[in-house]
This record gives C-alpha cells, sequence and structure tokens, in this order.
C-alpha cells in the first residue's frame, strides 16, 4: 500500500492523510516524502508561469499557473487559457510603484523560496501542497543577494543570505531552522549584484551573474556551492550584457542582449571553463520589447516572453509569448497577456510534498479561475 501511495499525486496524498491517524503520520514521514520525491523527479517537469495582476484599485494579485511543457496553448482565435487552475499567493504588494513586493529567490523540489522586498522576510512555499514555513530574519538587515538551493549530501534545503557591505554571508538550514555564518566571498566586491534577477540553480551551485564598479568593469559569474559553502567565480571572456542564466541540453547557458535588435544564447560545452562559452543560436529581437524571459521546455524548444510598452507608458504594457525551436529555428507564436499583467517569470517545477511534515507550516494560497486570469 505505501509503494502504490507513493506514484499518487501530492494532492491526492494529503486526501489520504485524514483516513486514519496512522496514515496520517506514516505519509508524512521523512522516508515517504524522500521516496516521493525520487519518483516524482522522473515525471517530465511542468512551467510555472508568475504572473502579477494590477487590479486598480484593489492593488495587484500574485498569481501562479502550473502548465505541462508540452500542452503550451496555441494562438487561435477566440481561445482563452483558462483550463489551468491558478493559486493567488497573499503577498503585501499593494500598488505597481510600491517597492514592497515579493521576490521569488528560487524554486526546487516543488518549494518556492520568497523573500519580501523591503524588509527582507522569507518563506519557503510549497505550491502544489499549498504549505508555507516562515523563515526567522537573518541576522543582518542589509541583504545585497540571496539564493536558495538544495545540499544533497545533508539532504537539506538552505537559504544564503550575501551582504556586500558588511562583508558576511549567512546560510539558513530548513532541518535545523536556524542561520548560520559561513566564509564570504575571499576579496570585497566593489559593486552592485543584479539581485533583482534571481540566481541559478545548477548542479548543487548557485550563479549570480555580477557587476563590479570601475576599475573593473568587466562582469563575471559568482558561485557558491550550497554543500562545502565555498564561493567561485566564472568569468566572461568578453564584455557581455547577461540578462539571464539557465541550462540547455545539461549545459550552463546565458541569454545576452549586446545589441538592440537581437538576443544572443551562448553555452558552456565544458563547466567552469571560461574558453568553453560558444554561441549558439541568436533570437531577432521583437520591436519595442523592454524584457524578456526565456525559459527551456520539452524537446530542447525554448519558450520566450516578451514584454512591451505601449506608448512607452511603464504602467500599461502587454506580453507576447513564443516558442523557438532552435533545430528549424522557427518561432510558433502562443497566448498574449493582457496590459494588467505587468511582471511574468517562468522555471521548471516538479509536484511533491516537501514541508508537509514541518509542523510549523501554515496553509497558503487559494485556487482561483477566470476573475484573475490576464492570458487571452
Amino acid at each position: 500500500m505505501v509503494e502504490i501511495f507513493e506514484r499518487l499525486p501530492s494532492k491526492s496524498i494529503i486526501r489520504f492523510r485524514s483516513l486514519s491517524k496512522y496514515w496520517h503520520s506514516r505519509l508524512a514521514t521523512p522516508e515517504f516524502i524522500r521516496n516521493h520525491r525520487l519518483r516524482c523527479s522522473k515525471n517530465p517537469p511542468k512551467l510555472l508561469i508568475r504572473y502579477v495582476v494590477f487590479r486598480g484599485d484593489r492593488g495587484c494579485k500574485d498569481i501562479y499557473a502550473l502548465q505541462p511543457g508540452d500542452q503550451l496553448p496555441l494562438h487561435i482565435p477566440g481561445y482563452r487559457y483558462l483550463s489551468i487552475p491558478k493559486v493567488e499567493f497573499p503577498c503585501s504588494l499593494m500598488t505597481m510603484l510600491s517597492r514592497n513586493h515579493v521576490l521569488v529567490v528560487g524554486s526546487f523540489n516543488g518549494i518556492l523560496c520568497l523573500r519580501d522586498h523591503d524588509n527582507h522576510n522569507f518563506s519557503l512555499w510549497n505550491l502544489s501542497i499549498r504549505r508555507r514555513v516562515r523563515v526567522p530574519r537573518p541576522p543582518f538587515i542589509s541583504i545585497v543577494a540571496a539564493g536558495f538551493g538544495f545540499d544533497p549530501i545533508a539532504d537539506d534545503y538552505k537559504i544564503v543570505a550575501i551582504d556586500f557591505d558588511e562583508h558576511k554571508t549567512f546560510v539558513y538550514s530548513l532541518k535545523k531552522e536556524s542561520w548560520s555564518e559561513v566564509p564570504s566571498p575571499s576579496s570585497r566586491l566593489y559593486g552592485s549584484l543584479l539581485s533583482e534577477k534571481k540566481p541559478y540553480f545548477f548542479n548543487g551551485i548557485l550563479h549570480w551573474v555580477v557587476v563590479p564598479e570601475d576599475p573593473h568593469p568587466s562582469r563575471f559569474i559568482l558561485t557558491f556551492n550550497v554543500s562545502s559553502h565555498v564561493f567561485g567565480r566564472i568569468l566572461f571572456p568578453e564584455h557581455w550584457i547577461v540578462e539571464q542564466l539557465t541550462t540547455i541540453n545539461g549545459c550552463l547557458a546565458l541569454i545576452s542582449s549586446e545589441d538592440v535588435d537581437s538576443w544572443k544564447i551562448r553555452v558552456m560545452g565544458e563547466y567552469g571553463k571560461t574558453e568553453s562559452w560558444s554561441l549558439l543560436f541568436e533570437l531577432k529581437n521583437d520591436p519595442f520589447c523592454r524584457s524578456a524571459a526565456f525559459q527551456p521546455i520539452t524537446n530542447g524548444d525554448l519558450l520566450a516572453y516578451y514584454k512591451q510598452d505601449t506608448n512607452g507608458d511603464l504602467l500599461v504594457h502587454y506580453g507576447r509569448s513564443k516558442v523557438y525551436k532552435p533545430q528549424t529555428r522557427l518561432l510558433t507564436k502562443l497566448f498574449e497577456y493582457r496590459p494588467n499583467c505587468y511582471k511574468l517569470e517562468m522555471d521548471t517545477y516538479v509536484e511533491s510534498l516537501e514541508l508537509v511534515d514541518k509542523q510549523s507550516a501554515t496553509t497558503c494560497g487559494k485556487t482561483v479561475w477566470a476573475c484573475y486570469d490576464c492570458a487571452k
């Protein structure tokens, strides 16, 4: 019976915990959660689409949707993207001009690490089972950068918070439920980290793109091994304006914008070797495009979301999504987003039971449908 339960979706297991006291505790043991996680990791990951919806005087809402990567909706006249239920996260975002908004620090094994931009509060949220754990505030206030990853050696989830001004780094352990100080980078980084762009977690290592100030204008990748707590660097051979880090075909990849007409996608053939960067392909940019988000999906395709201004007004813009096929170099138009959607992020997501055994976890997130939908 346990092996049958391990093969069920997370939501079904949550319901079956009400069968008896025995199953309530048995289905929340670390062993069962780990075995269920290993089985879920073999399933095709879903595409997590997060967008913030502006609702006029009622403020903004943070909406999350899980979409199968091989079933993305095509652009069909009259088609409405309403078939997938969404989840609303109750955040403190009130107006579009407010800086008090929630950042997605990272996602792994079904857990989203969320951070409040202004007061630096962290929380861990399992979207699939609606469970959230509030993390104690770190020992310092001025956080320049933060990251979230999984330590496979300790079987632990960790948050790293870095303060370049004070030259201090702290790591939060979910198992210990506490912060501890670890060695900071070997030299002070006199510059600004792109903290608005979340770091990329790959092969047990967090990656941030750093833009130092003069006299060292070259950008590079700051790395942090979640298991050993050791920092490192990956240099760029040229002055690339890196917009995003990702993986393509199992290799670390980056998207850069050296000119306004195109996006360049490069991959690192041999991890850690600066000379192994190579140009994979170049994607022409849409006119008037302010920014873009890219996410590799099934079959090696690349999902691109373009955000565009209307009449140059930062508060009124719309977005378009397309799939780029590197083999044929063709673009397939997908769904569009209405003007009330002003922020969109994408990530891969695998459903799990993580956090179900945490006594401090609370229920968070309600299902919504068309009332907050901004896609068409």
